[in-house]
């Protein structure tokens, strides 16, 4: 099964956040890590500011950094094209998205459409989680 992480998602495996235990679950019990190529930059710039604001120190900062860099190598990252961008515009004002939902949302619903495979869908947000409904994508609620 594939598992498609937004940002929410992936920052909890690297800085522990309320639903970092269900989010480490669910990406064990994944075959696969799928996310958006844009997902790179919101996690640096989220563990960045995390680090800025004192939530985390120096040392967990730059370990948080080392590990995510590993594990991105190992995720199916999807590319963010003008189709894409498309789509990401229209969810944005079919479901009321902010745009950077609306792009992840686009782009695991074009994954799912491309590889005709079920695609569990983890984030922390209620209206991007329906909005996967929607589509079709099968939301993991923790």
């Amino acid at each position: 099964m594939t598992l498609y992480l937004d940002t929410s998602a992936v920052v909890k495996l690297y800085a522990y956040e309320p639903g970092s235990p269900a989010t480490r679950r669910a990406v064990a019990e994944a075959d696969q890590i799928a996310s958006s190529l844009i997902t790179y930059t919101e996690t640096r710039a989220a563990l960045n500011r995390k680090y800025r604001s004192r939530e985390i120190d120096v040392a967990t900062f730059a370990r948080s950094k080392a590990e995510f860099e590993a594990d991105w190598q190992g995720f199916v990252i999807m590319p963010v094209d003008a189709q894409t961008i498309r789509s990401a515009g229209e969810f944005a004002e079919q479901f009321g998205l902010r745009a950077y939902d609306a792009v992840h949302l686009a782009t695991a619903n074009g994954f799912s459409r491309e590889t005709g495979s079920q695609v569990r869908f983890m984030c922390f947000d209620s209206a991007l989680n329906r909005a996967a409904s929607t589509l079709g994508l099968t939301p993991i609620v923790s």
